[in-house]
């Protein structure tokens, strides 16, 4: 049995979740000293998360969460973006239909309304420094440097891998996190991008983690596994990876769409069928800039995203790993400062003789990507965007 290197008071807190989740690993409740996580503050809103501090070059009070399971992480993520959505709607029903986007604003700030409030307070609540407040902080910084010319996609730091919120809340600023695994005990990852490039460290090697964490990769470590997935080739008649960024000028404000496309990866074979530890995902964001003070910053605006077909009200098709066709109409229109909508795919990983994995596929002119502002409407062919 592996030594899984846990305090007392976050062995509580197993303790406390194993009640709720039958399938709570057991293994790891044994063999445990303070050593590693010495630091635990536990959740207040889901009592099964925990922060922490490892070393590493992120200074502040806690710097890495800790989930008993990737369920954990996902049902946190879905539940986070449950509570952002009635927060949000209950704002809305205190103020008039058909308000301006400027008397919005007024009214927001004088009630202290943001659409981050509830991340914000899962942050506060851990003491946690996560990667979304890094990017909210360096995408103030670099949009301080815009003007009115073409904004590079490449500099803004708000275009990070990790797009969804919700999740950036439960991400370190490196990226990292810590998750239960019934047959490897925690497991330290790091990730590096969204195609499952990531590295891990095991049995809790703390020297192992600050090194990772500080962007070196301890050789000849039995500790540290470097995963980088072999790269698929996208068939002559589907594609089941492609991204594209770009800011669109309405009127005397802007707005970016960014639409992606990725496949599954990761493998969890304790459940029968195996699974993926993160689902295949086609993605529409919109997210809307003023200017204040001289200054751009995103800003509270009517905008809308979809994944449609050739219309707004036309459903998409995609087609699962090039054969199902699937039916998708995803639409969000309301005044945010950014909307995103998401379709997953199911997590089963397919039996021995069929496609391995259940992803999102593309074919030419059936699945649109679609972004509006007042009268600017983008509705692109995700087929017709780049692989990279």
């Amino acid at each position: 049995m592996k030594k899984i290197i846990l305090s007392l008071s976050f062995l509580a807190g197993l303790v406390l979740v194993s009640c709720e989740s039958a399938d709570q690993p057991q293994e790891q409740n044994a063999n445990n000293d303070n050593s590693l996580m010495r630091r635990q503050r536990q959740s207040s809103m889901f009592n099964y998360i925990q922060s922490t501090r490892i070393e590493s070059d992120v200074n502040c009070e806690n710097n890495i969460l800790i989930f008993p399971s990737w369920r954990h992480y996902w049902e946190t993520i879905d539940r986070l973006d449950q509570m952002v959505d009635r927060d949000c709607e209950a704002f809305d029903s205190t103020v008039p239909n058909n308000i301006s986007e400027d008397r919005y604003d007024i009214l927001a700030d004088a009630a202290g309304f943001d659409e981050d409030n509830v991340l914000r307070r899962f942050e506060t609540d851990l003491a946690f420094c996560s990667l979304r407040s890094k990017i909210e902080s360096l995408e103030t910084a670099w949009l301080d440097r815009q003007g009115d010319r073409e904004w590079d996609a490449n500099s803004d730091p708000d275009n990070h891998f990790i797009d969804d919120q919700a999740e950036r809340t439960l991400l370190s600023p490196n990226a990292e996190v810590i998750v239960g695994d019934e047959r490897r005990g925690y497991v330290y990852y790091k990730f590096l991008d969204d195609e499952g490039s990531r590295i891990e460290v095991l049995n809790n090697d703390r020297d192992a983690i600050s090194q990772v964490s500080r962007g070196r990769i301890p050789t000849g470590n039995p500790n540290v596994v470097v995963v980088r997935p072999d790269k698929e080739s996208d068939s002559n008649k589907c594609k089941n990876k492609v991204t594209q960024i770009t800011y669109e000028v309405s009127g005397a404000d802007r707005f970016k769409r960014k639409s992606k496309v990725r496949r599954a990866w990761g493998t969890n074979c304790l459940n029968n069928p195996c699974t993926s530890i993160f689902p295949s995902k086609v993605i529409a964001i919109t997210k809307g800039y003023k200017k204040k003070n001289g200054k751009w910053r995103s800003r509270r605006m009517l905008i809308a995203a979809g994944i449609t077909g050739p219309g707004q009200n036309i459903p998409g098709l995609t087609y699962v790993d090039c054969i199902e066709e699937r039916s998708i109409r995803l639409f969000e229109e309301r005044k945010r400062r950014k909307i995103r909508v998401v379709a997953k795919s199911t997590t089963n990983i397919a039996p021995i003789g069929t496609p391995r994995r259940y992803n999102f596929s593309l074919q030419d002119n059936k699945l649109f990507s679609y972004h509006k502002r007042g009268n600017l409407i983008v509705n692109k062919d995700y087929y017709d965007m780049p692989g990279n």
